[in-house]
């Protein structure tokens, strides 16, 4: 039997409204993939490095090694039941993440030795290595740290270091949104969130004192 009553509209009406907030919580989750933000630190820092289009470039090739090779492998892992997805919501499935993304960045990192990479965007990843090895260490003993928190809040916290202050600003402003997206699509808990923006900002803040 169709239920074409009041009730039955409100459920449809709520239907409606559950599945727009979905759409809306994958969304952001789509944009602020950790890949994203990665890419535009490997940027960023090639482009403030001080070393021309040299610097530049050699920004883009990081930005590939450490942000664009770990995305399509995650992706085709997922896509051949290797791991659970590509955003790595399964507890289990992210050591094997962590080694990938390690490896990924080691690569970039001896690509820019021997492209002679300017020093800000050596201290970039090596701090993207220390990075993964303390959220490593946090998610194999304890919860699953959110790396779209740690990697959100590290590239704020890096434009207001390189640029205004008033990127903080707008870290406060689009930060809750990702949480929200996390949480909403069931992928991270309160304490995983928490735990990624703490580290996120005590690893960039902490590496700030030792940048060149």
């Amino acid at each position: 039997m169709v239920d074409t009553g009041v009730d039955g509209l409100r459920r449809t009406e709520t239907s409606g409204s559950e599945r727009a907030l979905d759409g809306a919580a994958w969304v952001l989750t789509e944009l602020f993939t950790p890949a994203v933000s990665v890419i535009a630190i490997s940027v960023l820092c090639g482009a403030y490095g001080g070393d021309g289009a040299n610097g530049f470039v050699l920004g883009v090739v990081l930005g590939a090694c450490c942000g664009l090779i770990p995305y399509v492998t995650l992706e085709v892992a997922s896509r051949r039941k290797r791991i659970s997805d590509r955003h790595v919501t399964e507890h289990k499935d992210r050591p094997w993440a962590y080694m990938v993304c390690l490896a990924s960045v080691a690569v970039g990192l001896v690509a820019l030795v021997f492209g002679g990479a300017p020093s800000l965007l050596i201290w970039a990843a090596i701090t993207m290595a220390v990075g993964l090895l303390v959220a490593g260490s946090v998610t194999a003993i304890g919860p699953k740290v959110s790396m779209h928190a740690f990697c959100l809040v590290s590239l704020g916290v890096l434009l207001a270091h390189l640029s205004s202050p008033w990127w903080l600003l707008a870290l406060a402003v689009v930060l809750p949104l990702v949480v929200w997206s996390r949480l909403r699509l069931g992928h991270h808990s309160p304490i995983e969130v928490a735990w990624g923006t703490v580290l996120g900002a005590l690893v960039m803040g902490v590496a700030l004192l030792l940048a060149p």
